[in-house]
């Protein structure tokens, strides 16, 4: 049964990995680049938990070989996890990186590389384990409280639903994934042993499924900016005059409404017409969703 669900998972994951390079090769939009990256780590975990699940059930699994070709494909993952998934999380949330940020996030990375380089020479070191383990939960943690506070942000309703259904997913999931790791130290939770180890091939068939749509209905499109560049696109889907697309500009930059008026020689008052009318018909409602909406749509 298990081992069945996690082939439904992993072709489901191959589809969503097939789909995200399709649409990239059509539209290079940044946040598809690392999008991609973050659904090849997920790819590689998965393919780990289906073939030790294999071994473990064709007798392979003290098999030293096995072993050491089996390590590739977690350590793989969860090395490119944690250097693409910050990225990933703030491509798709719209948001910059600062330079002390990135300065942090490249320390961490150098630390689980030098981390997994000890684990492959002396393998079961604790401390390397607890560095790489550390380092992988956290960033999940990390992108999961990122996306719960910046959720008010996000501007597109697409956008905004498929992140709440990611987050209400992880949270019903993983309290039943973290029983799994425990079920065999306590006892007293034995009446959850006809369920174990469910949980995760469930989350990855789901995720991978969700993937699926999320790509179709969200990332398939063309991008709203390229640089500092409204694209055809945006102007025509959004039905943008050609002083709407003069005003976003100068909102993207910061740009006060009082700024804004004194430049282009109209009105406070029409700005501010201006300005609501874009926000009508982008179903934004302020200058933050503006923002995210424009910065997570953009070519490189």
């Amino acid at each position: 049964m298990l081992l069945v669900l996690y082939l439904l998972a992993l072709v489901a994951g191959t589809a969503a990995l097939s789909q995200t390079f399709l649409i990239w090769q059509r539209y290079r939009k940044t946040v598809i680049r690392w999008y991609g990256l973050f659904l090849l780590s997920l790819y590689l975990i998965l393919i780990f938990f289906m073939a030790d699940l294999y071994a473990g059930i064709a007798g392979l699994a003290g098999n030293r070989v096995m072993q050491s070709v089996l390590w590739f494909f977690p350590a793989g993952g969860s090395l490119l996890f944690i250097v693409v998934a910050p990225y990933f999380y703030h491509s798709l949330l719209g948001l910059p990186m600062p330079l002390g940020e990135r300065v942090a996030f490249l320390s961490l990375d150098v630390l689980v590389f030098l981390a997994a380089g000890v684990d492959l020479a002396v393998p079961g070191q604790p401390i390397a384990l607890i560095v790489l383990i550390g380092s992988l939960f956290g960033m999940i943690a990390f992108g999961l409280v990122l996306i719960a506070v910046k959720l008010h942000t996000v501007g597109d309703r697409t956008l905004r639903m498929a992140l709440s259904i990611f987050l209400a997913l992880s949270a019903v999931f993983f309290p039943f994934m973290l029983m799994d790791s425990v079920l065999s130290y306590a006892s007293f939770l034995s009446f959850f042993h006809p369920l174990e180890g469910l949980a995760q091939p469930l989350y990855f068939l789901i995720l991978n499924c969700l993937t699926i749509a999320f790509g179709l209905r969200y990332l398939n499109r063309p991008a709203y900016a390229e640089k500092d560049r409204l694209t055809d696109y945006f102007i025509s889907a959004f039905g943008i005059t050609q002083r709407e697309a003069e005003i976003i500009r100068f909102l993207l930059e910061g740009a006060d409404t009082k700024k804004i008026a004194s430049t282009i020689f109209i009105s406070h008052k029409t700005v501010e017409n201006h300005v609501y009318n874009i926000y009508q018909k982008l179903k934004v409602k302020n200058r933050v969703q503006l923002f995210q909406l424009m910065k997570s749509n953009t070519l490189e």
